[in-house]
C-alpha cells in the first residue's frame, strides 16, 4: 500500500507552496489519491521523495553526456520573468515584437527585419490542423531559402526574422509582408483593434527558459540542423496537449462555466470529479505566473466589458479561493484571444510565433557550443545473464 502524505506535509517536504504541489500534481510528476469520506487528497510518499532526491541531487556528477545548457537569454527569479535583465512587464508595455525578439537574438543596432525580399509560401491545404499548416508552410518555405544555412550570430538572425514571417503568413493567410508580425496577425484576422493585445502576447511568450519545445529546439540546433528544421522541432512539441495544446483544455474548461456567477460551483464540481484546474498553477512560480498577469491586463483594457474578460475574472478568484492557484499563461491565451473575438486556433497561434522568437535565440546560442546535445539513458530494464 502506498504512503500518502497530506498536501501540507508533501509541500513541506519538497520546500514549495501548496499551490505549487498542485501543479506538480497537474503536470504528472506527483500522484495524488482522494481520501473515502473526505474532500482531501493524499499525495504519493515515494513521488514526493523521489522528485526531492532529483531536485538535491541534480545532474550526476561526471556523467558523460549529461546536459549542461548556459543560457543568457530568460531569467526566472522570484516569480519575475527577465528577457536579458529586462523585465518582461516592462517589455510588454513599452516594446514591439520584433525590438523584443532581436533583443533575445543579440544582435545590438541591427535589425534583422530590413529585408523584405522573401516572399513566404502557403503551401499546406486549408482544411489541415493550425499545427499541421505551420509545420507544411515551413517545410516548403525552407527548401526555398538557401541563405537559411548561413552560419552566425547575424545570419542566423536574418533567417529567423524570414521564419516569422512565414509563421505570421500562414496564420494570417496572407503572403503580404507586414508592417510589424502583431499588425500582420491582427489585420489577418479581422481585428485590427486588437494589435496592442496581439503584440502583449506575442512578447508574454517569446521566451521561457528551457520548456520542452525549447529544448527539442536546442538538440536539433546541436545537430547542425538549420533554424527552418530546429523551429520545425519545436512547433512539433506544441502539438502536445501537456504544452502548447493546454489551451484547448483550458477553452474546453471555460466552455463548462454557464457564467461568472457559476465559477465557484462548476470549479468545485471539477474537484470533487478529482479534475486539474486546467491554466493554473505553475512548476516554476511559486505563485503567480508574470505572463498570465501581462495577457489578462492586455485583455481588460482591450474589452473590459466582455463576457470573457468577466468570465475569466470570476473563475481567476473562485480558484484562488479553492486552491490557492493563480492563472497561468494558457489561461492568459485563451482569455485573451476571447476578448479579442480571435479564431479557436488563436492561443496556440500565439503561442507558436511568439515563442519561436526565443527559440531562434536559443539556436544563435547553440550555434556557438560545438558539443552534440546527447543525454544519456539510465538503465532499468533486466540485466544480462
Amino acid at each position: 500500500m502506498r504512503q500518502l502524505l497530506t498536501a501540507r506535509e508533501a509541500a513541506a517536504e519538497l520546500g514549495i507552496s501548496v499551490a505549487s504541489l498542485y501543479a506538480y500534481v497537474s503536470r504528472g510528476l506527483v500522484r495524488s489519491q482522494a481520501q473515502p469520506g473526505t474532500r482531501l487528497r493524499g499525495y504519493d510518499a515515494a513521488d514526493v521523495r523521489a522528485l526531492r532526491g532529483r531536485a538535491a541531487a541534480g545532474p550526476a556528477a561526471g556523467e558523460a553526456g549529461a546536459p549542461s545548457i548556459e543560457t543568457a537569454l530568460t531569467l526566472i527569479q522570484a516569480d519575475r520573468l527577465h528577457y536579458r535583465g529586462i523585465d518582461l512587464e516592462r517589455l510588454a508595455a513599452e516594446a514591439r515584437f520584433e525590438t523584443v525578439a532581436a533583443l533575445l537574438w543579440g544582435v545590438g543596432d541591427a535589425d534583422p527585419f530590413a529585408d523584405t525580399a522573401f516572399v513566404p509560401v502557403l503551401a499546406a491545404p486549408p482544411e489541415a490542423s493550425l499545427a499541421s499548416r505551420l509545420i507544411v508552410d515551413l517545410t516548403v518555405a525552407s527548401d526555398r531559402d538557401p541563405a537559411g544555412f548561413a552560419k552566425g550570430p547575424g545570419a542566423i538572425a536574418r533567417t529567423g526574422a524570414r521564419i516569422l514571417r512565414q509563421l505570421t503568413a500562414t496564420v494570417s493567410g496572407s503572403v503580404a509582408a507586414p508592417g510589424s508580425i502583431s499588425a500582420g496577425l491582427a489585420a489577418g484576422w479581422g481585428r485590427v483593434s486588437a494589435e496592442p493585445a496581439i503584440r502583449a502576447a506575442l512578447i508574454a511568450t517569446a521566451d521561457h527558459e528551457l520548456a520542452a519545445s525549447t529544448f527539442a529546439v536546442r538538440v536539433a540546433a546541436s545537430t547542425g540542423a538549420s533554424p527552418w528544421r530546429a523551429v520545425s522541432a519545436g512547433l512539433a512539441c506544441l502539438d502536445g496537449p501537456r504544452h502548447g495544446g493546454m489551451a484547448e483544455r483550458v477553452a474546453a474548461m471555460l466552455d463548462g462555466i454557464a457564467g461568472p456567477e457559476d465559477a465557484e460551483a462548476a470549479l468545485a464540481a471539477r474537484l470533487r470529479r478529482g479534475e486539474d484546474l486546467h491554466g493554473f498553477g505553475h512548476p516554476l512560480y511559486r505563485e503567480a505566473d508574470p505572463r498570465a498577469g501581462v495577457l489578462l491586463r492586455a485583455a481588460r483594457r482591450l474589452a473590459p466589458d466582455a463576457p470573457a474578460v468577466r468570465l475569466a475574472e470570476a473563475v481567476v478568484a473562485s480558484a484562488r479561493r479553492l486552491t490557492g492557484l493563480f492563472p497561468n499563461v494558457d489561461f492568459g491565451l485563451v482569455t485573451i484571444a476571447r476578448a479579442a473575438g480571435l479564431p479557436a486556433a488563436a492561443p496556440l497561434a500565439l503561442f507558436a510565433i511568439g515563442r519561436t522568437a526565443g527559440w531562434i535565440g536559443h539556436v544563435i546560442e547553440q550555434a556557438g557550443d560545438a558539443a552534440l546535445i546527447r543525454p544519456r539513458a539510465r538503465y532499468v530494464g533486466p540485466l544480462p545473464d
